[in-house]
């Protein structure tokens, strides 16, 4: 019951529906194969007993039916719509089979989808303690893992409901028999379920996290590579992606040998209960001649039954194999709808929404200052205030600098204007309006520059005009803001201009290159606000000091926000505010 609940939160409307859907198709499955089962029976009753074409009532009504006045015609009838339902039966399961897996691999997308959403909805502060591979796994792994489970589900559906209408059946030829076959068969797979349940928890509870550790070492290693060759530190994560490998590895093939063990048990029982049925019955006078219709009957059944006991045994294992991934993406679906949103965010979702209705944000009006009014805040447990009640202006068309020690709150107060972090208390005003009454238009008007540029592996042109799809990109535009960032002669010197690749993080490009790229995907949208947070700091000072005429080149011309450790940075800058024991105070000068 806990795995159904939790489906049905990861699940929505309309995969539900097709889950129901499902059920009823996997129902009319297994009524063709009882049917298919149940003609063997008058057949090899009719081939054995030929007197039954008079003294058997269903053999003698159904021949009346069809005007049918011979056994031999009989059994070539019984023969030939065998046939036919055998085929008909076999294409409605390939077309089951086929609703069904198109049903898990587009819910799967979709649910992964919605999952890398719900991430990218969670508050900034939420990605400061984040780890990436955690959520790589999580998104693509586990999603895959919870769709193995349903569709296990589903096949242990199948499975019971078809071994349940044959199970009916063959009560109605032999209840004794059948009867003692299903507790033995049935005891003996619920008593192995038990027993590997909870170890099948544990293995893929720690398969979850080992994969989490090998993806962790890929990932590091490949973003720190030019330091792990420096270092030569290569064997080092080799090792370290070794151990978790080689133990994922083993947990994998321990899931695959226990999830295989059920069905060889079970098949030995149920051959066993069966031929220890059959032996007792004989030792008891009967005669074999009369049993061979039942047990005609029975054999048949049982080359159905027995894969079908076998599979829903795998089934069964490997669901306690999934579930902890299931108990993973549940807990991360569930979570938004469990946590009140503050006011803040509360209005910056119904921005967002009034946005995506609108179609592109407008953006939000500013011609006279920006106010920070009465901020308090602290990072996520811990006890510090990092700000206690601070006040900060930033006139439109002047250039305001940040200056003061490190982790004093500069680049805190920056996070904080642009809405990534959520104060304790205090507002962020746009000429005396609420940024969070219109947060899409007020982010659609702030270029952001920060000390590392987050290039994609991909072109000038598509890194310029940052997450804008290809075929809208406006080309003049794109020369427009290289021109303003001084960058257009490297890209005139480049064999395919602004479609020339940059490489992963732009490793192509040289520190100074990659800033003014920076630049210029923060003006592409032409915003009225720019902040540049310590966008020089990693730069030597001939290149910092080329970077700064080009920015000093908007002095006047746009509202911007600089942070800075040298103070050279910000000479130029028209008011200085220093950031200091919780506070934010205009320094007189320079």
């Amino acid at each position: 019951m806990d795995i159904i609940r939790k489906l049905q939160t990861v699940l929505n409307k309309k995969q539900k529906r097709r889950v129901v859907l499902l059920f009823f198709m996997i129902i009319v499955g297994a009524v063709l194969e009882t049917l298919g089962v149940s003609m063997i029976l008058p057949i090899v009753t009719a081939v054995v007993e030929p007197d039954a074409f008079t003294s058997n009532r269903l053999i003698a009504e159904t021949s009346r039916i069809l005007g049918i006045t011979s056994i031999e015609q009989f059994v070539l009838v019984m023969i030939f719509a065998l046939i036919v339902i055998y085929v008909l039966k076999n294409l409605y399961l390939l077309f089951l089979y086929y609703v069904q897996h198109t049903f898990i691999c587009n819910s799967q997308f979709q649910v992964s989808k919605d999952l890398l959403g719900i991430y990218f909805n969670k508050p900034y502060e939420y990605y400061l303690n984040a780890n990436t591979s955690d959520i790589l796994r999580t998104v693509y792994s586990d999603t895959t893992g919870v769709f193995s489970l349903l569709l296990e589900c589903i096949q242990f559906l199948s499975e019971f409901v078809i071994a349940l209408c044959i199970g009916i059946l063959l009560l109605l030829i032999d209840f004794r028999m059948t009867v003692i076959t299903c507790l033995v068969v049935f005891g003996v797979t619920g008593v192995i379920a038990l027993l590997f349940k909870n170890r099948l928890g544990h293995i893929g509870q720690e398969a979850r996290v080992r994969q989490s550790r090998m993806y962790n070492s890929i990932i590091q290693s490949i973003m720190s590579i030019k330091d792990v060759k420096i270092f030569a530190k290569e064997d080092s994560f080799l090792e370290e992606y070794e151990v978790n490998g080689k133990r994922f590895y083993n947990l994998s093939r321990s899931q695959k040998v226990l999830g295989s063990a059920p069905r060889l048990i079970i098949e030995s029982v149920c051959i066993g209960a069966i031929l220890g049925y059959l032996a007792v019955m004989i030792m008891m006078g009967e005669s074999v001649t009369s049993m061979l219709p039942q047990l005609s009957a029975f054999a048949l059944a049982a080359v159905r039954l027995m894969p079908c006991a076998n599979r829903m045994s795998t089934y069964l294992a490997n669901i306690a194999y999934y579930k902890p991934t299931l108990d993973f993406v549940y807990d991360n679906v569930e979570m938004p709808q469990n946590i009140k949103a503050s006011e803040s965010k509360d209005r910056e979702l119904m921005g967002k929404a009034a946005a995506k209705k609108a179609g592109l944000p407008a953006k939000m009006p500013l011609h006279e200052k920006i106010s920070v009014k009465g901020i308090t805040y602290s990072y996520p447990n811990s006890d510090k205030l990092i700000f206690d009640h601070a006040d900060m202006e930033v006139p439109v068309g002047k250039s305001v600098g940040i200056v003061g020690k490190s982790g004093a709150g500069k680049t805190t107060i920056v996070d904080i204007i642009l809405g990534l972090l959520d104060p304790a208390s205090g507002e962020i005003l746009c000429d005396g309006v609420d940024v969070f009454s219109n947060y899409p238009g007020w982010l659609h008007n702030i270029g952001y520059i920060p000390q590392s540029i987050n290039l994609m592996d991909d072109t000038i042109r598509a890194n310029v005009a940052f997450g804008v799809p290809l075929e809208k990109i406006d080309e003049k535009r794109v020369w427009e803001v290289l021109e303003e960032a001084q960058l257009t002669d490297f890209v005139r010197e480049q064999p395919d201009g602004i479609d020339t690749e940059i490489g992963e993080r732009g490793i192509r490009m040289s520190g100074g290159q990659r800033q003014r790229l920076g630049i210029a995907r923060a003006l592409y949208h032409d915003p009225e606000l720019l902040i540049l947070d310590e966008a020089t700091s990693a730069l030597d000072n001939d290149t910092e000091a080329a970077i700064m005429d080009a920015i000093n080149h908007f002095h006047g011309r746009k509202t911007m926000l600089i942070i800075a450790h040298r103070l050279k940075t910000i000479e130029n800058c028209d008011l200085i505010y220093e950031v200091n024991d919780g506070e934010i105070r205009l320094k007189d000068s320079v």
